[in-house]
């Protein structure tokens, strides 16, 4: 079953690429920030709770 996450990859034929939801032990800068904005994003949004938000922020900061 797939969540919807999906990302353009920008080519012509316009295919999409669709992430993982798994565990992703020591994240890159990059992908640190980009895990971040998109707890941010679920946040501001709503999807979370602020428990759940800084249990989530705190684990990705210590990676």
């Amino acid at each position: 079953m797939s969540c919807g996450c999906m990302k353009n990859t920008g080519n012509d034929r316009g295919k999409q690429q669709v992430h993982s939801h798994g565990s992703e032990e020591n994240l890159p800068a990059d992908d640190t920030k980009s895990a971040l904005g998109i707890l941010n994003e679920r946040y501001a949004r709503g999807d979370i709770v602020k428990e759940e938000y800084l249990s989530m922020k705190n684990e990705i900061l210590s990676r």
